[in-house]
């Protein structure tokens, strides 16, 4: 029998490919190279990692029969980015107007609000615009953040002391003496913080502001906390509240009438948001506001004049056509002995520091939830030469809105449409022919400083004794006060001082297991509260990945605050660095 060998593979002869496969082969290939170039063309306008973040949060067509997106992807993915656009819009609207009263809330200002707000709208409009062009995140909210509120706030007020007053050095000033030194003195500190976070930025040095340690900033949040609800309460009892001896002037019968609705509103929001974490809750709550107030008014047939009588609505002068908002900026009318002093130096120099480290937990914020490393000293210049344009174009200080940037990725936005979106519904509240502030009611503005105010106290002075040591706490608190006995600086300085003084006596500053730090994924804003863990995204459905475990409770709208939990603790063997929990 004949010894049969088996054919190899070697033996057997291909035959050649008809054409028509071959072509299409080829064809194949060529599409597969034209994605990988475009695929690489995204990694360097993006950057390696948050591309690959990005990439695992966004839904893609793959269907190499053809080439990737088609013309209804790209239509749907235009109204996705415009609708996030709107719903960051609705939330970050209402809060920068707020922001505006809380810088202006020295009576003085009163009748000048409606321009004033339509300022710092203004400025909201423009740190949108830089984030959105020259950010290396092309889902960035960036926006007038509450960072620099207390210190914009005292500089304004400290021009109004100085310029009011008579004595044998000068008389005191015009309106528009007055108007144009705070105006543009807000504009110079927002340019020169500008320049100095850039060079923060340029030599490197974010990781040392980073070092203030955390209880520290612990008690400054729940400052930022208390300055908003004081301030809430002022604007809606018309008077200016500077601090705690000035809280028995709420307790009028007149005043308690038109202080309760906002506390009752802004405490209704604060649980709703955190009772239910859906991101529809806020835009809904601040809706219904609205909505109840009209009809209230069109039920009793009750004018807007009249509702101003009733000091509901702030009594205010009609504003000018909205090119004339800038007509305050006048730098021949300026008092410049009313900048340049020793004690508005250092209130400069803080808020640089200030907003730096809020901007780093802003970058930090993004960065966790992205899951890789992010350029601080980067990110730091972006924010740097944003607050610089503002600051030359008459508008004041700004930064990442971390809640709002991480809202939109999670969404799988990643196109810089969303934020062209949010600075045009800004820029068409600018140009309306008539002040939004002279038809929307205080307790409006002031349900969401209040509700700001209950989430940060709640936070730094209450939830967190959980989550820190008892001599940590201990520094937070002791911060906190002195910030209401000494004012902000003297309170972050004597903070540091006793955190110091603790730390060398060998008292427990807390020094976790460096194992044991595992970074959580819940961010909500102070603005809107809201839980991303709790959103479902057209993303998370599509790849089936389920949002990450929520150890944290509540973090800021905008550049100050981050839930702290025991697993996302960040410290220094020198000096406790600042944590963030996403």
């Amino acid at each position: 029998m004949a010894n049969h060998r088996k054919p190899s593979k070697h033996d057997v002869q291909m035959s050649p490919l008809p054409t028509s496969i071959s072509i299409k082969r080829e064809q194949m290939k060529a599409r597969r190279r034209a994605k990988k170039r475009e695929k690489q063309q995204q990694k360097q306008n993006l950057g390696e990692a948050v591309y690959q973040q990005v990439q695992k949060l966004t839904q893609q067509d793959n269907d190499d029969s053809n080439g990737g997106f088609d013309g209804n992807h790209n239509s749907t993915s235009f109204a996705v980015n415009v609708l996030y656009g709107m719903i960051n819009a609705t939330i970050v609207l209402p809060v920068i107007m707020s922001f505006g009263s809380i810088i202006y809330q020295d009576k003085y200002f009163t009748p000048y609000l409606p321009t004033l707000i339509r300022l710092t709208t203004y400025s909201g409009v423009v740190h949108q615009l830089v984030f959105s062009s020259s950010s290396s995140l092309p889902f960035a909210i960036g926006q007038v953040q509450d960072a620099g509120l207390i210190f914009l706030s005292k500089i304004a007020s400290r021009v109004v002391q100085y310029c009011s007053q008579e004595d044998g050095a000068h008389s005191s000033c015009s309106d528009q003496e007055i108007l144009a030194t705070t105006t543009v003195g807000l504009a110079i500190c927002t340019a020169v913080l500008g320049v100095g976070v850039v060079i923060i930025g340029r030599l490197n040095l974010a990781s040392y502001v980073q070092k203030l340690p955390t209880a520290v900033v612990g008690g400054y949040l729940a400052f930022i906390g208390f300055f908003c609800g004081q301030s809430g309460l002022g604007l809606m009892a018309g008077i200016d509240i500077r601090g705690l001896q000035d809280w028995y002037l709420l307790f009028d019968p007149h005043r308690l009438e038109l202080i309760l609705p906002g506390v009752v509103g802004g405490l209704t929001i604060f649980l709703l948001v955190r009772g239910i974490r859906h991101m529809a809750v806020l835009p809904c709550c601040i809706i219904s506001l609205l909505v109840l107030f009209y009809s209230v008014m069109a039920i009793t047939e009750t004018s807007f004049e009249e509702v101003t009588e009733m000091g509901l609505i702030s009594e205010a002068e009609d504003p000018p056509v909205w090119y004339h908002t800038w007509d305050f900026l006048q730098p021949e009318h300026v008092v410049w002995e009313a900048l340049f002093n020793s004690s508005q130096a250092m209130t400069l120099f803080t808020m640089i520091l200030v907003v730096a480290l809020s901007s780093s937990l802003d970058i930090a914020a993004i960065e966790l939830e992205l899951g890789s490393k992010l350029d601080y000293n980067h990110e730091l210049r972006t924010v740097g030469l944003s607050n610089i344009v503002s600051g030359l174009l008459g508008g004041y200080t700004g930064s990442y809105i971390f809640s709002q940037s991480i809202f939109t990725l999670r969404a799988g936005i990643r196109s810089r449409v969303t934020g062209y979106v949010v600075a045009a519904v800004e820029l068409i509240s600018v140009v309306l022919p008539f002040a939004l502030t002279s038809y929307v009611p205080n307790f409006f503005f002031a349900s969401l400083l209040v509700m700001i105010c209950v989430d940060l106290m709640v936070e730094w002075l209450w939830d967190v004794r959980h989550k820190i040591t008892k001599a940590e706490y201990a520094v937070a608190l002791s911060t906190f006060v002195l910030m209401q006995l000494v004012g902000v600086e003297g309170g972050i300085i004597g903070g540091i001082l006793i955190f110091v003084v603790l730390y060398m006596m060998g008292c427990d500053m807390g020094t976790p297991d460096p194992n044991s730090i595992t970074p959580v994924s819940s961010v909500s804003s102070v603005a809107s509260l809201i839980h991303l863990d709790q959103w479902t995204t057209e993303s998370d459905e599509s790849d089936g990945t389920q949002p990450p475990n929520n150890d944290g409770v509540v973090a800021s709208y905008g550049s100050t605050a981050a839930t702290v939990t025991s697993n996302a603790y960040q410290h220094s063997q020198d000096v406790q660095s600042m944590v963030i929990s996403v």
